[in-house]
This record gives structure tokens, sequence and C-alpha cells, in this order.
């Protein structure tokens, strides 16, 4: 199953009780050579296009593998934190947040490396004002609110822009909200030559008043840091620092009328189902008046996209919730990967207003990172294997824009207000009056070679639709915005930058400045997914070839998207047409792994399992690092 998890949260939840912070001393010495480090180098700049499946969206080729030789050149001369800090370097030059070095152990790792990494033992944060220490350990308290001039007696500007080239992101955003991280490992500090020694790191940080101290901290072994225990008393936060624990929660705010719903993780809570929490919601919202509701995602770090749907349901369903200048959605820098996913979602599909700051990751995205051990040091380098199309082809926006921009400083953090949410409840909405409705735009459009756009009309309302099929098989809405005659033959929408004008048999469709003309078709016009569902197999595979080969840069019939289309058929048990399917993908791409790996299991549901084992054998050679494929060899040969 296709996920989308981030787990950048790291830092953002650790207490710093750990009083046992103990002191380690590493051996000057490498523990690799050079020779065992250029192998390691040369693998990863191999094998990766094996995994990530587009290493060069960003870097060209031949700059990348410039860059690499150049590495490989210096290797005589570097220290082993030099190398693993050159490596996070040219890891971060695939450029997206999904794609990094993993010494954080997120992900489960049986490849013990080499390398046990350290961390000092403060949180930091970038305001606007500069970078605070917003937590430490408590022996280090008297650092707490203090704004940080310098790192072992250079410029803070300066350590950060020595930072940067090693951070992985998918936009400025999300490299401002994960540079603090990358400023407390000592390793990296090292490698960078900010400090001389992984053990100690010495911060010069000024109060209130712009007096400066420097306080000497010690590294911890990561291993060592404690998380919160949820204990902690949240009387006097904000909404957006209460329940940290929780993956969502909401409040009712009788004063004001305002439901604020914190959804901090696109993850099921175990103590809590979404189906139950959307049951609560809607049952407040219909017992109770609703002045305005408040979704925060700002510090929503991702999970897995396939869990949010009843909530957008909920949110765009809801009559009483679903309005214009009532509802709001926060973003953040924190805002990344599945929470990127949601906020689209709820932008394409609701009627909110967006607050806050800019996310973190773009509306389009790669995700969905696998491993590639290196064999020698053993470290875990973790790249994006899908592109996910959240929204429109066209849009290249690197993030998702607030309407209304509001940052947080750290006079307002630690004073405990929120500058967002204040921002909403002061906020006015002027409606717009729309001119007369024009039935003749009704009817079913070519969206895409694989779906149609459908504009209907009922009860004085005009409604634009687009439905897809999600990655788990289900029918869903894409896009749904009412359409507001705005003269003439042009409409607004509720989705900002979406604009639609009636041709007289096309659609004319305008995002943030870039047009789609789409042909009016007949209302028996069949996608590729309704004619495997009548078992015209061979017209659904012409079809979706017809479609790549006449759009060859259309992001929509991607691997991605021809692999969905496969699985559909596949779980309504036309095996036939599920194998004819991912047969053509493994045709276009004939590189992945995964399409063999999907082509495999379609076979072996058909109980065709000498050619299931085939398909396997084809993935696990195109990615040794498949252990769904061996562990399906091994059980289909025995």
């Amino acid at each position: 199953m296709n996920k989308i998890i981030n787990y950048r949260n790291f830092l953002v939840i650790l207490s710093f009780l750990s009083i046992f912070c103990v002191h380690f001393s590493i051996a000057a010495d490498n523990k690799l050579t050079a020779e065992q480090w250029e192998a390691d180098i040369k693998y990863f700049v191999n094998e990766m296009s094996k995994v990530h499946i587009n290493p060069y969206h960003t870097t060209p080729k031949n700059r990348f593998e410039e860059n690499s030789a150049a590495f490989t050149g210096k290797l005589s001369h570097m220290s082993d934190y030099e190398v693993i800090t050159e490596l996070a370097k040219l890891t971060a030059m695939i450029g997206d947040g999904h794609t990094a070095l993993n010494i954080f152990g997120f992900h489960e790792n049986s490849n013990q490396s080499s390398f046990r990494f350290h961390i000092f033992p403060v949180r930091v944060y970038i305001f606007p004002e500069g970078l605070y220490v917003t937590g430490a350990a408590p022996q280090y308290s008297k650092l707490q609110g203090s704004r940080i001039t310098k790192i072992n007696g250079k410029d803070i500007n300066e350590v950060i822009e020595k930072i940067k080239p090693i951070v992985p992101c998918d936009n400025e955003y999300s490299q401002t909200f994960n540079i603090p991280y990358y400023l407390v490992i000592p390793e990296f500090l090292n490698g960078l030559g900010i400090i001389p020694d992984i053990n100690e790191m010495e911060i010069t940080a000024a109060d209130k008043e712009g007096r400066e101290e420097t306080v000497k901290i010690s590294s911890i072994e990561m291993e060592n840091m404690h998380h919160s225990s949820g204990q902690n008393d949240d009387k006097g936060l904000p909404l957006y620092m209460r329940n940290a624990e929780k993956n969502y929660w909401f409040e009712y705010l009788n004063d004001s009328k305002t439901l604020y719903i914190n959804y901090k993780r696109v993850l099921i809570d175990p103590a809590d189902s979404l189906k139950n929490f959307c049951k609560r919601i809607e049952e407040l919202a219909a017992s109770n008046d609703i002045e305005r509701t408040v979704i925060d995602i700002r510090n929503n770090g991702g999970g897995n996209n396939g869990t949010c749907q009843p909530f957008i349901n909920l949110i765009s369903n809801n009559t009483k919730i679903n309005q214009k200048g009532k509802l709001f959605v926060i973003t953040g820098r924190e805002t990344f990967s599945a929470a990127s996913y949601l906020a689209t979602k709820l932008e394409f599909n609701t009627k909110a207003i967006f607050f806050g700051e800019p996310t973190g990751a773009s509306p389009n995205h790669f995700g969905d990172n696998r491993p590639l051990i290196l064999p020698n040091s053993k470290l875990e380098v973790r790249l994006s294997s899908i592109y996910w199309q959240n929204s429109f082809p066209l849009d290249n926006r690197t993030a998702t824009e607030p309407e209304v921009k509001v940052e947080l400083s750290a006079a307002d953090y630690f004073s405990g207000k929120d500058p967002v949410l204040d921002a909403i409840m002061n906020y006015k909405y002027s409606e717009v009056t729309g001119s007369a409705i024009d039935n003749s735009i009704t009817g079913t459009y070519l969206y895409s070679p694989l779906q149609t756009l459908v504009v209907s009309s009922a009860s004085g309302n005009m409604n634009l639709k687009i439905m897809q099929t999600d990655f788990l098989g289900r029918n869903v809405s894409f896009i749904s915005t009412s359409l507001y005659p705005a003269g003439g033959s042009k409409y607004t929408t509720d989705i900002r930058g979406l604009t639609a004008e009636s041709g007289k048999d096309e659609l004319k469709l305008s995002y943030n400045g870039k047009a789609m003309e789409l042909k009016r078709v007949p209302g028996d016009f069949k996608t590729p997914v309704q004619l495997l569902e009548e078992g015209k197999n061979n017209e659904a595979v012409d079809m979706i070839k017809e479609a790549r080969i006449s759009n060859p840069s259309y992001t929509g019939v991607s691997e991605n998207a021809i692999n969905t289309i496969g699985y559909i058929a596949m779980k309504n048990k036309n095996y036939e047409g599920a194998i004819a399917v991912f047969e053509l993908n493994c045709e276009i791409f004939p590189g992945s792994s995964n399409v063999y790996d999907s082509l495999g299991e379609a076979y072996m549901m058909a109980g065709l399992y000498r050619e299931a084992v085939e398909n396997y054998k084809k993935s696990v050679e195109l990615n040794p690092g498949n252990q769904n494929a061996k562990k399906m060899i091994e059980h289909l040969t025995k």
C-alpha cells in the first residue's frame, strides 16, 4: 500500500528531562577507509535510481555525477564526519523533503550502522527575530527563551548558511523548519568545520535585554534523549500546543461559538478511531451554534494519507461547517507530506480560507521513501519512490500559500499568544454577489485521459466536480466546488486561483494563470476504470496506452496512476485486466521495481505462480532491498 509517512517531529516532543546526559568520547581515527567510503558513494550513485522514482528532478544527472566525482576525489583527506556530512549534502541535492540520510532512526533498519550519532540536548526554532532556544535539558535551562547569536564564536547566520546545503526539503519553508534539527547534530557541525569536537559546543545567546552569555553544552547519544510522557500540564498553553500526544482532538469555544479542530497527525489514533471522532464532531455541530470552524494542521508533519478521507467527507458535506467565511484552515512550515495532501483535499473540496504560514511541502510532491543501505558504513539513505499527484498536473506551486499570511513571532511564542487564531477571530468576510446562472455550461467534459469533469446545476446552485480513484481503490472527489457567475461566460469558484469559462463544446479552466481546455464528451463516455469494470480489458489498456503516448509529459498518466487502476481491477477480481494493466506499466516504466512487484502480485492472485515468481525476481533485481518480493519468492517456491 502506498503511504506518505513523515516522522520529522522527532525533537518537537522531546521533554529534555534526561539528567543523565552522559559525555561520550569519540576516537579521532576513521572507522572506514577511503576505499570503503568510495565504494559506498559509488553504490549510492549507481543504485539510487532503482529506488527513487526520479532522482534528477532538481539536480541534472551530469551535475550530480560531477559533484559525486569531486567528492570521491577528496576522500583520502577527509574524516568520517566530513564524509557523512558530504554524503548528506549529496543526498539533499536530489531536492525533496522525503529523501534524506536517515540518522534519526525513524525507520526500522536491520543493518546496524557503523556510527552512533549524537545530539546536543537543546531545542531551537527560527522565528522572524532570529534563532531562539525553546527547550533545553535541565542543566542548560538558563538558555530557555534566549536568542542564539553564535556557535563556537561563529555568527549564527553564517552557521545557518553552512547548514542549509545538507538539509532535505521541498521548499524554503520546510528548510526553515528542518534547519534547527541539523544545528544540534554534532557530527554535522564537526563535518562542516563549525565545531572541532563532537563532544561539546559553545552557544552564545542574548537575553531579552541583549546581554550575551556563552555556555558550553555536552552532547549525548541520540538514543538517550527522552520523549515526552504526555503528562505535561496544558494549562495556560495556547490551543495549538495542547494535547501533543493526540493525533486529533477538538474543542468547542463557547464564548466565540468556535469549533476548533486540531489535526496533529494524519494517523488513526488507537484510542480514538477517526470514524468516532468525526461522529462526535457531527453531533456537536448539530447541537450547537457554529459561528466558525477552525482546522489547525500547522504542526502536522504527516502520517498516512489513506486515513483522512472520512474527515474530508465530514467537512465537505456538513453544510453547517462548510460555509465561506466560516471555515478556516491553519497551515505552517511543519505542514508536510500527508498533511500537505490533507491541505490540498481541504483546499479543493471545501470553502475553507487558509491562514498562517505556507506549507512545508508542495501540493504535488515526491514521497513514500524507501531505504538504500550503503554496504560498508551501513548508513541508510531514504529515497522517495513515488510522485504524488495531489493537485492539477500544471500546479507547480512549491507550497500551499495561505490567503492570509500570519507569522508566529518569538514574542508571541514565549508569551503564549496565537496570532493566527486571533487573526481568524477578527476576520470579516465580504460575500461576493454574482450574475444570473447560465445552465448551458452544464455537462460532462474530458478533464484528463483518465478522468471526466461534470458541471451540474440544482436549486439555483452550480457545482464543478472531478472524481478520481485514489490509491486505495476508493471513488473519491478530487475537486468539488461551487461555480459563481462572474459575468458573460465566466465563473469563479471556492478554490483560490481557479476560474472557468464556457464555450460551445468546451470548458476552459484557468488555475493561477495557466489554462486547460476541456472538450465536452457524450454521456456514454467510459474511463479506463469503468471499461475494466465491464470486462473490456483490451479497450481499457489501449485507452491508457494512447493517453500515455499522446501526453508523454502529463503526470496524471504516471506509474502510480496506472498502478492504481490495476489494483482497482484486482480488487474487483478482474485479474486478467489487472495483469494487462500492470504489464503495460512494466512496458512504460521498465526500470521500476514497484511495477514488477505489482505484476507479480496480480499473477499470484490469478494462480499463475511461475509467472508471479519471475516478476518478483525482476523486482528484486531492480531493487535488492525489496523485502516483500523476497518473501513472496520464498513463499511461492517452497
